[in-house]
């Protein structure tokens, strides 16, 4: 044990000098209000609000995906929000292309077109862009591209992002984006790959042994040492709550008041929408919408205060 008492220095002393200088960068950078999303599968009158995301999920086999994200881009610099696609590379399953086809169709250019389409168009958005291409990737099982083998889902994220790359679009910002899992570290594909780091935070009675709702503040703690190891400024790319309308009020309410104590953490948004239902979960069907007061009240609160912290578009 002795002999590993100088290492165990070397490492603190690494783990404080990087405390330290992010400190100091928050320190010296003006204060600002983190950005705040709302998902819906349809639009309401709630994308009326005062949000600083404009959010789009998007399958790059979608017949109409250009269109789409052409839609989705003119809006958001109409309205003057800051576009977060979240680019999902499913299988061509209209040409008979499972799972086990992905990664291989990738690599051998099968989606080099869509991919390519899908660049030019955020390449000629008159303002910056957050990509986030296969998340939650460290829940293997859950999407094709969430790899028990995280070197085969590296190879995929490297692949798309040299294409990407390739027709040098100057207002892409790549956020690599777990769901925040212990083994969420082994899929990270490199400093020179992702420019924020996205984690997704959800909370559900039927989650806990003793059906207490596990807080987002508990949560994001959980999730923190991602941001400590890696550096990047965080998004909270995903959120959500099930429950009654005090649940969800309480649980957010949580979250407004926690967020000045995380620095690091540059916007949050919400997804408010059901569970998908082509992605069960063990404890059955989950809705996440907000009830109607408990949405009023989220919006009631925006903007959201200023604090000392990390931007979603750091250089």
């Amino acid at each position: 044990m002795r002999a590993l008492q100088p290492l165990a220095l070397v490492i603190a002393s690494a783990v404080t000098t990087a405390m330290l200088v992010f400190l100091n960068h928050i320190a010296s950078t003006p204060p600002t209000p983190p950005l705040l999303g709302l998902y819906e599968y349809q639009e309401t009158s709630a994308q009326q609000a005062p949000l600083d995301l404009a959010v789009l999920f998007l399958d790059w086999n979608d017949t109409q995906a250009l269109p789409r994200l052409q839609s989705f881009l003119a809006s958001a610099h109409q309205q003057q929000r800051l576009p977060l696609l979240t680019l999902e590379p499913f299988p061509d399953r209209a040409a008979g292309r499972d799972n086990d086809d992905l990664l291989g169709d990738v690599l051998n250019g099968r989606h080099d077109q869509a991919i390519t389409a899908i660049t030019r168009t955020l390449a000629n958005h008159p303002g910056p862009v957050l990509l986030r291409f296969a998340h939650e990737m460290d829940k293997p099982g859950q999407y094709p591209w969430g790899y028990s083998d995280p070197s085969r889902y590296i190879r995929l994220y490297h692949y798309v992002y040299t294409k990407v790359a390739g027709h040098r679009p100057a207002n892409i910002r790549w956020v690599w984006s777990p769901a925040g899992s212990s083994r969420a570290d082994l899929y990270w594909p490199g400093d020179h790959y992702v420019d924020v780091l996205g984690i997704s935070i959800y909370a559900s009675r039927a989650w806990t042994a003793n059906h207490a709702l596990e807080s987002f503040a508990q949560q994001l703690e959980q999730r923190r040492w991602l941001q400590r190891r890696f550096g990047r400024p965080l998004l909270v790319a995903e959120a959500g709550v099930s429950g009654s309308s005090s649940d969800q009020q309480r649980w957010l309410s949580d979250a407004l008041t926690a967020l000045p104590r995380f620095p690091e953490v540059c916007g949050l948004v919400y997804f408010h929408a059901p569970q998908p239902r082509w992605m069960p979960l063990a404890t059955g069907h989950e809705n996440w919408q907000l009830k109607s007061d408990v949405l009023g009240w989220l919006l009631q609160q925006l903007p959201l205060p200023q604090r000392s912290g990390m931007s979603c578009l750091e250089a």
